[in-house]
């Protein structure tokens, strides 16, 4: 059945239906990919002049000091918490949430001052990330996303089998030969770039339907998430640690978002101050890491370090603790080991999605989104150079003489589909038109097959 000239039929007509959907979403998805990997770089070298400081004294301010310094600068807005870093060079970084917009405000802790502030809501790498996760049409782009994202398993599951050599043949020169002229050329390209890139294709696929609203917030988000009442004294707030996320970029760990954040336990007379937060979050071993502010009376401090949220590259460093605001006790703390094997796998997924591994991985994200870029373009040639030249239609592969193949390829594929809520609906369509309508109306099925 897998060898016959009808099922490798059926597989190129799916992965043709898939790949036109697929196309531009993996462009797009590149594209942005592209800009997220290097707007946290160029910001920082476009900005040097707030980033870091020119002197560095003995004596710096306290973080209440330059937390008041904010507070006095924007007197209206509402701090939401601070960068705390490892390098005396580095100004210290609030972020201030205004009306439509959060801010990062530096603040020089040598000479006292306020250096300015920079947007983080419609900052670039906001722009980007909305793109990549919604093409900033919300909910309904997010969908529109998941359903390409599970197709593009199908692609490489497809694309592999159709890839692969017959009997006898080289698999190595197969996978490292550009053979021929015109259309066989470029479909020797698209078939060697989508083989040496299908396994880096398929991890970033699976981690990033993660973040999708259906597969990931509903299944797999769901299951992985820390319940964090294992670990906290108290919790029965009606916010989650998504709440925590600046407006339009996501720093909290991947497998607490939707987990409630706990409360301090009692009102006090007064809450421990800033430095308190920070030099208790050093002596349980933070080191690079943010303090977020408490969330009403009963709110609570809270230093994470995470992968997520660019504070640390080393997954196994991953931590999150919460402070009561009045007392200064530990409500919880979670650390690397308490994730399930998934949130683990996500932890360390992150910072190689985001190439935070020095400049190997930068460079390796890098050429890798290229290669995307260049397979769905070398696949979209292939097929326009494959089309008759007066062609009207999409000119698909032809349908399979014996449709029971075409059954046996749906049936293969199903399984795969149920797993991702989102394709089996795009598979859906895809059956209904091409076996449903099309077969009902021989003129077109003529021009479609």
């Amino acid at each position: 059945m897998f060898g016959s000239k009808d099922f490798y039929r059926s597989v190129w007509r799916w992965h043709f239906f898939a790949g036109l959907y697929v196309t531009p979403f993996l462009i797009m998805l590149s594209i942005t990919g592209l800009m997220m990997l290097f707007a946290p770089i160029v910001e920082r070298m476009q900005h040097s002049d707030l980033y870091y400081v020119d002197q560095v004294t003995d004596t710096p301010l306290s973080y209440e000091q330059q937390y008041q310094l904010v507070a006095d600068q924007y007197p209206t807005d509402q701090i939401q918490r601070v960068y705390v870093s490892d390098s005396a060079t580095d100004a210290t970084r609030f972020q201030v949430k205004m009306d439509d917009d959060t801010r990062s405000v530096f603040v020089d802790p040598y000479q006292g001052e306020v250096l300015g502030d920079l947007t983080v809501s419609h900052s670039l790498y906001a722009w980007a990330d909305d793109t990549h996760g919604t093409f900033m049409i919300g909910l309904t782009g997010d969908w529109l996303i998941e359903i390409a994202i599970s197709f593009t398993i199908l692609l490489i599951l497809t694309g592999v089998y159709m890839w692969w050599p017959s009997k006898g043949q080289s698999k190595w020169r197969a996978a490292t030969t550009v053979r021929g002229k015109g259309r066989s050329m470029w479909r020797n390209l698209h078939s060697v770039t989508g083989v040496w890139i299908a396994v880096i294709l398929l991890f970033f696929s699976i981690s990033g339907l993660s973040w999708a609203s259906v597969w990931g917030g509903k299944l797999v988000q769901a299951w992985s998430t820390f319940p964090t009442e294992q670990s906290a004294k108290n919790v029965s707030s009606t916010l989650t640690h998504n709440d925590l996320n600046p407006e339009g970029v996501k720093q909290i760990p991947w497998n607490l978002e939707q987990s409630p954040l706990p409360e301090s336990s009692a009102f006090g007379d007064h809450t421990i101050t800033l430095d308190r937060v920070v030099n208790d979050a050093k002596d349980m071993g933070f080191t690079r890491f943010q303090v977020h502010f408490p969330r009403g009376e009963q709110g609570v401090f809270t230093a994470t370090a995470s992968t997520m949220g660019r504070d640390i590259n080393n997954a196994l460093d991953d931590r999150t603790v919460h402070l009561d605001r009045y007392s200064g006790s530990v409500i919880a703390d979670v650390g690397f080991m308490d994730y399930n094997w998934f949130a683990k796998s996500m932890a360390f997924g992150i910072a190689l999605h985001m190439g935070q591994f020095g400049v190997w991985n930068l460079v390796a994200c890098t050429v890798f989104c290229l290669a995307v870029i260049l397979m769905c373009v070398s696949g979209v040639v292939m097929w326009w150079k494959r089309r008759p030249s007066n062609a009207v239609d999409l000119s698909a592969p032809p349908m399979p003489k014996n449709l029971k193949r075409w059954q046996h390829a749906v049936w293969l594929l199903l399984p795969i589909s149920l797993l991702m809520p989102m394709a089996t609906i795009g598979m859906a369509v895809i059956v209904l038109v091409d076996v449903l309508v099309l077969l009902s109306i021989p003129k077109l099925r003529s021009k479609w097959a």
